[in-house]
């Protein structure tokens, strides 16, 4: 008998693109996540510099006023609420979800994170263990980022 594959989905709905100043009239608290493009060296312009999570975006994003002072170009963000997908009958794709459990934020986090690669994110690129079983839908505006990513497509053990 096959064992029946039980997988989460998640919508992001992404807003913006707002430049440095103009996010912090934008965001609110359901926003959960967070997208910063600027230009690299290696990259070129609008290149995914950081992918982040908060349950305070204020609060974060000011955390980083220290390095995006410094970048080449300015730099814009995106921000996104996201809701669990129960079934696609029942999928609205909302404009923007209330504010998402923490846990769930972390692990999609990971998987943006790994799935993306932005260029400043160091420390979350291997913690794609706590996503098993998570797919996620970027809606809105997404710019660059993917539509969908799934931790089905990362297989440590080969074991599908």
């Amino acid at each position: 008998m096959e064992a029946k594959m039980t997988e989460r989905i998640f919508d992001l709905y992404w807003e913006g693109p707002y430049n440095w100043e103009e996010h912090k009239k934008k965001i609110n608290g359901n926003h959960v996540l967070y997208a910063s493009f600027g230009t690299h060296s290696v990259h070129g312009h609008n290149s995914l510099l950081y992918i982040g999570m908060t349950e305070d975006i204020q609060t974060r994003m000011a955390a980083h006023e220290w390095w995006v002072d410094y970048e080449y170009d300015p730099v814009i963000v995106r921000v996104a609420s996201m809701g669990e997908i129960s079934s696609w009958k029942d999928w609205d794709n909302s404009d923007q979800y209330s504010k998402a459990n923490p846990e769930d934020v972390s692990k999609v986090e990971a998987l943006l994170i790994y799935s993306h690669h932005p260029v400043y994110n160091q420390r979350s690129k291997s913690s794609i263990g706590c996503a098993k079983n998570i797919r996620i839908f970027n809606t809105g505006k997404i710019g660059k980022l993917l539509p969908e990513v799934s931790y089905r497509y990362h297989n440590e053990n080969d074991d599908w």
